[in-house]
């Protein structure tokens, strides 16, 4: 007979005796923690960590200890700042894992934000970019170790952090998916080649019970969700906040990241690229008070300077840090220190521009975005007059720029506030941006209108 003492001991029970795989059923919260703490533990005090009776969080700044940025032949200007992912905006997955009725896939859904983060407190994100269809590292966005710097000079992964193992050895995971599944290297922790991966590189074992794999081709990592999470805006719910006191900048072609050096860890850092086989330098320093001086040195030698000051901290979108009833992990943090909201950003059609223009021309007309308003709607709504703004979010991505904008911007597109969303809704608000953005109003968008 089997002794229920707590709500999260219950549900073990249950998937016992429900004959779900997996070893970590049988533990309480506690001893689970302690056995998903064995991949965080080895880079702390850099990471710290903490759970309560269903979830466990992980603190750190995002940066890693290795060198970053190395590699990048398409730049996007931006680098790497430390975030506050603590407290309240720290990570966070569950303890005990729960298969969905309906896993979720990567190719199509959670384009925005992370799915899993590293041992070393970097977060992953989905190998394809936030349009829908780039692989980043097909595209030559990522640096030697598989991450890169994003429109919030966050840095992050897209494939699995399989050079972790150089310092966590073969038999722990080297990330955790935000469903809370363990993601392990090419390999069993024995050593031996994982067979029948399903669509999201995972499968069942006796001893590890579902859990991911790295590999070499895509979905390198976990390509989507076995076990249940919610998807709200594109993205997993609830995950940090990340933040960049300056605006996103946009790339420059022809460059590529040559060197990188950490100067003073938290502080201090030099990024090296080359641009027309001359070398530039971005030398930056983040302040006390928040603010970040860039100096952007040419290959002639000159410098231009610029300080971008830090704004006000608000709340970050984690279900909260310091919980009741929480088991004490190392380092328990700082106790809802969160990070400031996302800064401005370049003008929408700045950044899709490329998406949009489908002849190619470089330039941007209302007949290309009337034309992918309506591919975008009728992926949705099908033969339906409207799509409810409460099912968008939830229905399979639409794989054009516009069919991204409506999932996150859902509510907006709703003008009569009725609950609904219409095709011509959809054309109104598209083409109303369109307009501030054509400065000329000769009805298309070129030149200067698409470079910010």
């Amino acid at each position: 007979m089997i002794k229920i003492n707590s709500f999260s001991t219950l549900v073990t029970a249950l998937l016992i005796g429900s004959g779900v795989a997996g070893a970590f059923y049988a533990q309480d919260a506690k001893a689970r923690a302690a056995e998903v703490d064995k991949s965080f533990a080895k880079f702390a005090p850099g990471v710290k960590t903490r759970s309560d009776d269903k979830y466990f969080f992980v603190e750190s700044n995002g940066l890693p200890d290795h060198e970053m940025m190395t590699g990048i032949t398409a730049w996007q200007q931006q680098v790497p700042l430390p975030q506050k992912y603590s407290g309240a905006n720290a990570w966070q997955f569950p303890l005990f894992p729960v298969p969905a009725k309906e896993p979720m896939s990567a190719k199509t859904n959670f384009f925005r934000g992370a799915i899993a983060i590293a041992a070393n407190g970097v977060p992953i994100f989905n190998p394809i970019k936030n349009d829908g269809r780039t692989d980043t590292f097909l595209a030559g966005e990522l640096d030697e170790w598989g991450g890169h710097s994003g429109r919030g000079d966050d840095y992050h992964y897209h494939i699995a952090p399989v050079h972790l193992q150089d310092h966590l050895g073969n038999g722990v995971p080297v990330a955790y998916a935000l469903d809370g599944y363990a993601i392990y290297g090419y390999s069993e922790p024995d050593g031996t080649i994982p067979k029948d991966l399903d669509a999201f590189n995972g499968h069942t074992t006796p001893k590890l019970g579902y859990h991911y794999h790295a590999t070499k081709t895509y979905p390198y990592l976990n390509g989507g969700f076995h076990g249940e999470v919610t998807e709200q805006g594109g993205q997993v719910h609830p995950q940090p906040r990340a933040t960049s006191p300056r605006e996103a900048t946009a790339p420059l072609r022809g460059a590529k990241v040559t060197g990188f050096k950490t100067i003073e860890k938290g502080q201090r850092y030099s990024l090296t690229y080359s641009l027309g086989g001359e070398s530039n330098h971005v030398h930056y320093q983040v302040n006390p008070d928040g603010s970040v001086k860039f100096d952007f040195e040419g290959h002639d030698g000159k410098v231009k300077s610029e300080t971008y000051k830090g704004r006000s901290e608000r709340g970050g979108g984690g279900r909260g840090g310091q919980r009741g009833g929480e088991q004490g992990g190392r380092g328990q943090g700082s106790g809802g220190e969160v990070g400031p909201p996302p800064g401005p950003r370049k003008p929408w059609y700045v950044d899709h521009a490329k998406g949009l223009d489908k002849n190619t021309d470089g330039e941007v007309t209302k007949a290309e975005v009337t034309d992918q308003c309506k591919e975008a709607f009728k992926g949705y709504a099908g033969t339906a007059d409207a799509i409810k703004v409460d099912d968008l979010p939830n229905l399979r991505t639409v794989r054009n720029e516009i069919g991204g904008f409506m999932k996150v911007h859902a509510k907006e597109l709703d003008q009569n506030g009725d609950g609904k969303i219409t095709e011509k809704e959809t054309i109104d608000t598209m083409l109303r941006m369109f307009d501030k953005q054509d400065k000329n109003s000769d009805g298309k968008l070129s030149g200067t209108e698409l470079e910010g």
